[in-house]
């Protein structure tokens, strides 16, 4: 088994998670051109103990990682020995959250992240048709935009994940 379909098995069918997310960024009016790259994609859990199972199945596959706290909850990031290949992108990282205290989130994949190649307020006043929410993007440390879609959502950075945690 390939160490794609082997990734595969433990984070699920994340070719149909990018195929929506892809199609919701086409009909919100983004160009695949306006991004540098789409660095990683995120696989939410419901608890520590998936947290622990999909951490274990992952570093396997993984040259080099960062486990920290983040938001009070552990946060693993990961980039892959071999790349996951997506259409004309390659994505070097997968992140996994566990869940925050008393929240409760549906287990799975839940979002993917690009480098923009205009800064962040250019690429906000490009799209200032779009209702981004705007939690992280006064934030310091690799400022974003997010878009929720039905299911999924999408956030956009000027830095890599894997270049702010230098993995």
């Amino acid at each position: 088994m390939t160490e794609q379909k082997q990734i595969k098995s433990i984070i699920g069918d994340y070719e149909t998670f990018l195929d929506k997310i892809f199609k919701n960024l086409k009909a919100a009016g983004f160009s695949l051109d306006e991004f540098k790259e789409l660095d990683h994609i995120a696989y939410r859990t419901e608890s520590l103990e998936n947290y622990e199972k999909i951490k274990k199945g992952l570093l396997e596959f993984s040259q080099n990682y960062s486990d920290k706290l983040f938001g009070g909850r552990p946060v693993l990031v990961c980039r892959l020995k071999e790349p996951l290949s997506y259409d004309n992108f390659m994505v070097e990282g997968i992140e996994v959250l566990a869940p925050k205290e008393n929240n409760k989130f549906e287990e799975g994949l839940e979002h993917a992240e690009f480098v923009t190649k205009a800064t962040l307020p250019e690429f906000r006043e490009k799209h200032r048709n779009i209702s981004f929410d705007l939690d992280a993007y006064a934030r310091e440390d690799n400022p974003e935009l997010t878009i929720d879609f039905e299911n999924c959502a999408v956030k956009f950075h000027a830095q890599s994940l894997l270049q702010v945690r230098e993995i």
